[in-house]
């Protein structure tokens, strides 16, 4: 599995970042730039920073929003770690 661990910055939560395969299959079907762009993206996710939303009737389960694109993903507290488990636009996501 892929992984990213972003950098600590003072008094900040900083957790390391692994994707499913869907969530690389749809990184990889991207031009570099909007590439590069997830990927500063994801690591605002694991700075948990941005438009990010528990969602309701799941455990541990949240949504971060990027312009009209969502990325499903729960949170391992124990491991740091956080799961990205679906990546897509606003229209094709299911909760």
């Amino acid at each position: 599995m892929r992984y990213h661990t972003s950098g600590h910055l003072k008094g900040e939560i900083s957790l390391k970042y692994v994707l499913s395969k869907q969530a690389k299959k749809y990184l990889a079907s991207l031009d570099s730039v909007t590439c590069q762009r997830f990927h500063v993206e994801l690591l605002k996710m694991a700075e948990l920073k941005g438009d990010i939303k528990k969602l309701r009737r799941k455990d541990n389960a949240y949504r971060y929003k990027f312009y009209h694109y969502r990325f499903l993903f729960s949170i391992d507290w124990n491991a740091e770690t956080i799961y990205v488990n679906t990546i897509d636009s606003r229209t094709n996501i299911k909760y």
